[in-house]
């Protein structure tokens, strides 16, 4: 967690994604390793600030490969990995068919069905963990990862 200026500890908000992942910023749609501290991400309520961005190299990781098309009409674009405990906000026709609502959110490995979106253990997988200083779902690739509070991320 971070220190605010009297020394508090604030509560981060993260989204971790696997590296090569495309994030829309303020500066154009970058490679999430390639965003620094001060960034303004796109989300859905808005730019917001990056706080705070650090890579890690975990072993045998759970990963949801999400194929072309799977999530709604033409999204993703191409297929995508993404930790299979990260949130996503899902919307649309898709989201009401399966989960009775939309838009909901649910991890990842919620959206597996073993042939289109599959879960793969991943021996190496580089991830960068983004933190900001209030909750967010933000546009990553044609996905839409909502932050954790850090206490409750799997990188805490």
């Amino acid at each position: 967690m971070g220190a605010t200026p009297r020394g508090e500890t604030a509560l981060r908000h993260l989204v971790r994604l696997a590296a090569g992942t495309a994030v829309h910023t303020l500066r154009g749609t970058l490679p999430v390793e390639a965003l620094r501290e001060g960034d303004r991400v796109i989300a859905r309520s808005g730019a917001i600030r990056l706080e705070r961005v650090w890579l890690e190299a975990p072993r045998d990781v759970e990963v949801v490969h999400v194929g072309a098309g799977t999530v709604a009409h033409g999204r993703p674009e191409g297929a995508q990995r993404i930790p299979a405990d990260q949130p996503l906000l899902l919307r649309g026709e898709r989201a009401d068919l399966v989960y009775g609502r939309s838009p909901v959110t649910v991890p990842a490995r919620r959206i597996v069905d073993g042939r289109l979106t599959r879960l793969l253990r991943v021996p190496d997988l580089r991830l960068v963990t983004l933190a900001f200083a209030a909750p967010a779902a933000i546009f990553a690739g044609d996905l839409e990862p909502v932050t954790c509070p850090e206490s409750a991320s799997a990188s805490a």
